[in-house]
């Protein structure tokens, strides 16, 4: 019977979506290959293969039509003049002609209304059957012209037009007898209409993709147009369900996206229009129902779509590589969110729960029965947890009389009260349960087995978190903090059941729930501890995830860290709540920061060298590396803070102590970082060592620059000569800025040495002026001081620069001479008298004179030394 009609229908070298369609002889349906089928086409016999016979025929002639079409399409190109022309004679004419016919029905109708030659019921009764013979008419006359040789491969839209037209004319009729004439009663024309629209789909297959739409807007439509009055589900949701899958299977057959896409939105539609109109006591059932088969039909219409699901047993083989794969798994999604919503509406019922259950059986099932089905089955599990976050959060259309604003948000996300609480909890505890133990007995047999574990360990700790939150509102709570050990337990249980598998397929599963376990038990301590042991505990978390990726090398850990890592430091460095973690009152010498910061800071680095492995500097070690040198650095800063602030709190006013101390501290942690970078060439630490160069600086500039710098003071200072705050914000880190020029001009950096001197030079220079001003005070001596003080530092300079041959340090040298004779000249003449202007002349005079003489004995070679000796 196949081959005689493989004979009778031999394919043709033109037919509507064919080449949008590839069968294989292992697959009973068609696989999405194509985003868009081509252009509508008149579908003859020979277009629909029977059976797989058919098919098969038809697969065995698609090289040889192949090579032809090509040799064709070389041989001669059609202009595009000429391609307009056939496509207006062939196509266009013809529909606009069907077009034509169905409106002249119309009129025709309205003719004999106006005219009174016809009464209502024999006008629509003629409509109707003339429209049925319109439609019955084009289908002869298509099969007729497949008998004929010349006309079979010829596409032809002729016959398409006409049943189109008769189609058209007849539901038209059956509508104006219900609505206009009252002549039908609604349930006749709803059924007839609805006869009509599987009609119109049914013959898509043979007429092509126009009849699909009209199958969709008339069958999706009818409800709406055609109302019984009884409002019941009952009735309306079996009927969509037959429409929508009907529709469905025939775009698969046809990969036809534009026909999916409208059937899927108007599909989800009417559930919307249904809560909003119609919605009453019991509906839930038949909306349940409708919305699990719904997204069980939009599941197999999209199968085959994206080959990588079924192949590919990583996260990215989830990835949609078609259009309609895309599609239905934004339905899936709306369609379970939707029954969440009727859940909500049926005021949680047992009822409603039970269909919630169900829609994740059947998932559970889908799943297991093929790995396509994974989005799906994780969308459900998603649903599960949006029921349980959004826990009678109230309808905001029921309360906005009553309550705006701020009280709108604290009234919605309030703790749950009983008695609804116990029935909460009961249900968090049966589905993580469930989905747990359920996800861990069938996960070996999966294709993604690590995202399923995954997937399993995530949903109880999340269902956790989501009744932590929703119950105690995140206070803390010592049962909570016990079944967050309890669940500890239950998946290092997991891992020794796991790793008895002996097999290398298990480590990302072992990985998944070891991971589960350290994160369980974080979350324990997490419950019972606050503020910085948080993050602390976080911390923690990395280590043990360092150990577990060391014991499996599972990549996916890696990124976990990742994450991990990132909220540690966003929680440690972009929360502005840290600076109350105390409390009111000074913070004590040992306080927080040991553990929040410093003891976090060596988590991390231990963690950093745990990952690292041979030499690879990735994302994560570069974190790790980063996040351990800034907290240790902010945690001695802080304390810095804590110790030497006017009130003793993060938050206090800064004493010029702490901000010398500061500077100190940070030009120190640059030279540090200096001197790890230039050892391992690491580019982390050079980012951070540029980073803390520029943050040293600039308080050399505020602090001992202009915070705390006595030539602005116009009040005595009683500190010591030499050992005072100046020592500490100049002296020192003017000799640190010196070390580190030594260090980079001995790495073979002679941009950072030059830079560094710059530093120095200016730092030495400045706190020599502060020294003189707060040595001499008031004195007329202090201007004699400043030349007398710059003229030796500058000999010094050149003496350095002339022995060392170092050009940069001799040019400094004469710079400061230089304004030093300027200084004298322009200065120290009008200001200074008597003895200090005598001895200020005589200085200068006697050094210049010096200096020449060094010059003649220590000639300058010539050559240039790019940094310090």
């Amino acid at each position: 019977m196949t081959e005689r009609l493989a004979r009778q229908y031999p394919p043709p070298d033109t037919v509507e979506d064919t080449t949008a369609l590839e069968k294989t002889s292992s697959q009973e349906d068609t696989v999405w290959v194509a985003d868009v089928a081509p252009e509508d086409a008149a579908i003859t016999p020979a277009s629909v293969p029977a059976n797989d016979a058919a098919v098969s025929t038809l697969r065995t002639e698609d090289t040889t039509l192949g090579d032809t079409a090509g040799k064709a399409e070389t041989a001669a190109q059609p202009s595009d003049i000429s391609e307009v022309e056939h496509s207006l004679s062939s196509r266009w004419i013809i529909w606009l002609g069907g077009v034509a016919f169905a409106l002249g029905g119309a009129f025709m109708v309205k003719y004999s209304v106006d005219a009174g030659l016809l009464s209502p019921g024999v006008r629509v009764t003629l409509g109707t059957i003339f429209g049925i013979l319109m439609t019955g008419a084009g289908e002869v006359l298509r099969q007729r012209r497949a008998l004929v040789p010349l006309l079979r491969d010829a596409p032809d839209y002729v016959p398409s037009a006409i049943a189109a037209a008769g189609l058209s004319l007849s539901f038209t009729a059956v509508y104006a007898a219900f609505a206009l004439y009252q002549l039908l009663p609604a349930l006749v024309a709803f059924g007839l209409l609805a006869l009509f629209s599987l009609a119109s789909s049914f013959l898509a297959l043979r007429h092509g993709r126009f009849f699909a739409i009209l199958g969709v807007l008339g069958g999706l439509v009818t409800p709406a147009l055609v109302s019984t009055g009884s409002g019941n589900a009952w009735a309306l949701f079996p009927y969509l369900l037959i429409i929508v899958a009907t529709c469905l299977w025939i775009s698969r057959q046809r990969a036809w996206l534009e026909i999916a896409v409208p059937t899927l939105v108007l599909a989800a539609l009417w559930v919307l229009v249904w809560i909003f109109t119609n919605w009453g006591p019991g509906d839930i059932l038949p909306t349940g129902l409708y919305l699990i088969l719904l997204t069980t039909a939009n599941s197999y219409m999209a199968q085959g779509a994206s080959p990588d699901r079924q192949n590919i047993p990583t996260l990215q083989g989830l990835m949609p590589s078609h259009w309609i794969t895309f599609i239905s798994d934004i339905a899936s999604l709306v369609c379970m969110l939707l029954l969440v919503s009727i859940v909500r509406l049926d005021h949680y019922s047992s009822l409603g729960i039970m269909l919630v259950t169900l829609n994740l059986a059947v998932h559970a099932h889908a799943v297991y029965r093929s790995a396509e089905n994974d989005v799906a089955g994780i969308f459900a599990i998603a649903s599960i947890l949006f029921l349980f976050s959004t826990w009678h959060v109230p309808d905001f259309f029921e309360i906005q009389a009553t309550l705006t604003g701020h009280n709108f948000q604290q009234f919605a996300w309030s703790p749950i009260a009983p008695p609804g609480m116990e029935k909460f909890i009961t249900l968090v505890a049966l589905y993580a349960l469930g989905i747990g133990s359920v996800l861990f007995w069938i996960c070996p047999r999966l294709l993604r087995t690590g995202v399923w574990a995954s997937v399993g360990v995530a949903t109880p700790i999340l269902l956790l978190i989501i009744t932590y939150w929703r119950v105690m509102d995140l206070e803390q709570n010592l049962p909570f903090a016990m079944v967050a050990l309890g669940l500890c337990l239950a998946f290092t249980f997991a891992v020794t059941r796991m790793r008895q598998l002996d097999s290398t397929a298990q480590n990302v599963p072992v990985a998944a729930y070891a991971s589960g376990a350290t994160a369980a038990l974080a979350l324990a301590f997490t419950m019972i501890l606050r503020d910085a042991w948080l993050s602390f505990a976080l911390a923690l978390e990395l280590v043990a995830l360092a150990y577990i990726w060391r014991k499996t090398e599972v990549s996916g850990l890696r990124r976990l860290a990742l994450l991990l890592a990132v909220a540690v430091l966003c929680r440690l460095f972009l929360n502005d709540a840290v600076v109350e973690y105390h409390g009111e009152g000074p913070m004590p010498v040992f306080n927080w920061l040991f553990y929040g910061y410093g003891l976090t800071a060596v988590l991390f680095a231990v963690a950093a060298k745990i990952f690292e492995t041979n030499g690879i500097q990735d994302r994560l070690l570069t974190v790790l590396k980063a996040g351990a040198i800034l907290l240790f650095i902010s945690f001695i800063s802080l304390e810095i803070r804590v110790l030497f602030s006017e009130g003793g709190t993060l938050t206090s006013e800064p004493t010029g102590f702490e901000i010398a101390v500061q500077t100190l501290n940070w030009s120190l942690a640059t030279l540090v970082l200096l001197w790890f970078e230039i050892q391992t060439d690491d580019k982390v630490l050079r980012a951070l060592r540029r980073v803390m160069t520029a943050l040293s600086v600039g308080a050399l500039l505020v602090g001992g620059g202009l915070w705390n710098n006595e030539l602005f003071d116009l009040e005595p200072d009683d500190s010591l000569p030499l050992f005072n705050l100046n020592f500490l914000q100049l002296l020192l880190p003017a000799f640190i800025f010196a070390a580190k020029a030594y260090l980079t001009y001995k790495a073979g950096r002679s941009g950072s040495a030059k830079r560094y001197g710059a530093v120095t030079f200016l730092v030495f220079w400045l706190w020599m002026t502060v020294e003189v001003h707060q040595f001499f005070g008031s004195s007329d001596w202090k201007g004699y001081g400043y030349s007398m003080a710059w003229l030796l530092y500058a000999i010094g300079l050149l003496s350095l620069g002339l022995r060392r041959q170092v050009s940069q340090i001799r040019m400094g040298g004469l710079a400061v001479l230089s304004i030093v004779v300027l200084k004298v000249f322009l200065i120290d003449m009008s200001e200074l008298e008597g003895l200090a202007r005598a001895l200020s002349f005589m200085g200068l005079g006697g050094a210049l004179i010096g200096i020449g003489y060094l010059y003649q004995r220590i000639k300058p070679t010539g050559k240039s030394v790019s940094a310090p000796s």
